[in-house]
């Protein structure tokens, strides 16, 4: 009986390899080979015309000595700063306020959740026309700041469409962890006297924990992969050339397939390390 049972058990694991073969054929070619292939582009001068010229790491020397690229980085924290922290602190505050039966909240997180579900690209293209100098957030604030077509006020414009754009989403996602913390916890610490800071730090918080780690990791990838809104809005312009827009006039204007490669290996090992950093930090919370 235990030889069958070894047999069945080996028979079922050859079974379900392969059934998985045709699902990591793909993975590995739409991802794995995709992932190489950039790293070994990166190592060529190519500029899709001729073939490509091995240079080594002579890319990666030139990305640590260029001024743009480093102005690109600062763009892109800039941006993924002042966007996501506020994004996901006015989310879980949203999010605590919305965690209840009360009528009309199910309207209102539809409210919260409906910039999500539009594209990046309408919803630049929408605030462009509310950017204009003679658009409906200058008639309303009373100013005539040039949102768009300044160095000072660029920054900050696409700053407030990616909070109004973005928060929904991380709203959504901590109503989601929200739902599965037991009520009783947060009734009993109230019977026993706890007030709403008090439960909100000891209960809410700790269990929430899991759902916040998933949130920070999502904002710092989102933050590093924008794009859309950069290119609608600016342009790249009054120093707004965030790494991706950098990678892409790298390739596909200047014709460098090298250079933007290997800023593409460089933003992938930063986010890997960063997304590591992250868990560990959560996970060592919990300890």
């Amino acid at each position: 009986m235990t030889t069958l049972n070894v047999r069945a058990s080996a028979h079922r694991k050859i079974i379900g390899a392969v059934f998985a073969v045709p699902a990591l054929a793909l993975f590995g070619l739409f991802a794995v080979y995709p992932m190489v292939r950039v790293f070994y582009i990166s190592l060529f001068d190519y500029d899709l015309t001729s073939p490509p010229h091995w240079v080594g790491f002579a890319n990666y020397g030139f990305l640590w000595h260029s001024e743009q690229f480093h102005q690109s980085l600062e763009a892109t924290g800039f941006y993924l700063l002042f966007t996501y922290v506020p994004a996901v602190l006015l989310a879980l505050l949203l999010a605590l306020g919305l965690d209840t039966k009360l009528p009309g909240s199910g309207f209102i997180r539809l409210l919260y959740f409906a910039p999500v579900a539009m594209s990046w690209v309408a919803i630049s293209v929408i605030w462009r026309l509310l950017f204009q100098p003679d658009g409906l957030l200058n008639q309303v604030l009373g100013t005539h700041t040039p949102w768009l077509t300044s160095a000072k006020s660029a920054e900050w414009a696409l700053v407030i469409a990616s909070v109004w754009k973005e928060t929904g989403l991380f709203l959504i996602l901590f109503l989601a962890g929200l739902s599965r913390i037991p009520r009783e916890l947060r009734e009993a610490a109230s019977l026993d006297g706890a007030g709403a800071f008090r439960s909100f730090r000891y209960i809410t918080l700790p269990l929430l924990k899991p759902m916040t780690a998933v949130v920070c990791v999502m904002a710092v990838i989102r933050g590093c992969q924008s794009f859309s809104p950069q290119v609608v809005l600016t342009g790249g312009s009054f120093k707004t050339q965030v790494v991706n827009l950098y990678v892409y006039k790298t390739a596909f204007e200047n014709a460098r397939m090298g250079r933007a490669s290997a800023v593409a290996v460089l933003l992938f090992f930063a986010l890997l390390m960063v997304t590591m950093l992250q868990l560990r930090l959560f996970r060592s919370g919990e300890r």
